[in-house]
């Protein structure tokens, strides 16, 4: 199932910036739709776990809040199997929520929300409002959330893309460096001041693998010698 895979986009990675960003974004957004909570999840191998919780009064969520995934029982879990829109105006009219925790513990009867996808399309989380009353919301409220998602998305491309930058630049500056090599065994001395085969220097500093082969001018001397 999709979603069990280790999520690369760690709290860490998204810094201190971005989440500030996502919080005000929950935090606003709440207030217009005039609902107790707004959250944006996070799926991670296994687990799903609340990321950001709206700073709203009466909101029953506290932010770092995990559960197993999947069979978490969250309204969330369901926006992500079906990969798009869910909109749940009322649970405890619905057979399909009205026992669930959310609803029946909480109060928690009304859902909006939307998957977030991470660019290479596997999914990220979820952004979704939260209502103790019935809440049918509407086109207005639906083309917001959407743009919401949209924005996430949009981040963690920047932060992708900016991760891809720092390692390009990293590598050319590595490979810029003047680096002593062996003249007989052709090992690199590291700045630890350990000598490494060649292949392990360039791998650590660009993540490529070395491919051996025999060029031209060494296959024809040791064909020579063999012969």
């Amino acid at each position: 199932m999709d979603g069990v895979d280790a999520n690369p986009f760690t709290r860490e990675k998204l810094t201190e910036d971005v989440l500030n960003e996502w919080q005000n974004l929950l935090n606003e957004t709440a207030e217009i739709l005039g609902v107790p909570a707004g959250l944006i999840t996070r799926v991670d191998g296994r687990k799903i776990e609340i990321l950001l919780s709206s700073e709203t009064e009466g909101n029953p969520y506290p932010a770092a809040c995990t559960s197993q995934y999947p069979d978490s029982g969250w309204y969330c879990e369901y926006t992500l199997k079906s990969r798009g829109l869910n909109l749940i105006p009322n649970a405890l009219k619905d057979p399909k929520w009205e026992n669930n925790s959310a609803a029946v513990e909480l109060n928690i009867i009304s859902y909006l929300g939307f998957p977030i996808e991470r660019p290479d399309g596997r999914q990220f989380g979820t952004v979704c409002f939260l209502d103790n009353k019935q809440n049918a919301h509407n086109e207005m409220h639906i083309r917001l959330v959407q743009q919401i998602k949209r924005m996430i998305e949009l981040s963690l491309r920047i932060v992708l893309s900016k991760e891809e930058i720092e390692i390009r630049d990293r590598l050319i500056d590595d490979l810029s460096k003047i680096y002593p090599i062996c003249s007989y065994c052709k090992k690199v001395r590291e700045e630890t001041g350990e000598w490494v085969p060649v292949e392990k220097y360039v791998r650590d500093i660009s993540g490529a693998e070395a491919s051996h082969g025999i060029c031209p001018q060494c296959y024809e001397r040791e064909m020579k010698q063999l012969s």
